[in-house]
């Protein structure tokens, strides 16, 4: 199994407008930022769900991509 070696790793909490707590990790290689963002509630009513994004240059545009597909998950209407 091949390691990669990260640069940097961040991570936050910050409550978002529907009352839910978010974590966001960011985490920056030598080639590309990663983002993953969760909404994990330990009370309910229960929600557990995870956003992905991935940017070459900016860690802010993973961030938005992470969010955006969290956010669909999350709060779209089936």
């Amino acid at each position: 199994m091949q390691t990669v070696d990260f640069v940097e790793r961040k991570v936050s909490r910050f409550i978002n407008e529907y009352n839910d707590e978010i974590e966001m990790g960011i985490i920056k290689y030598q080639d590309h930022y990663k983002v993953v963002v969760t909404i994990c509630q330990e009370e309910p009513p229960f929600k557990d769900f995870i956003g992905i994004g991935i940017d070459r240059r900016r860690g802010r545009r993973a961030a938005r991509k992470a969010l955006k597909g969290l956010y669909l998950e999350a709060y779209s209407e089936e």
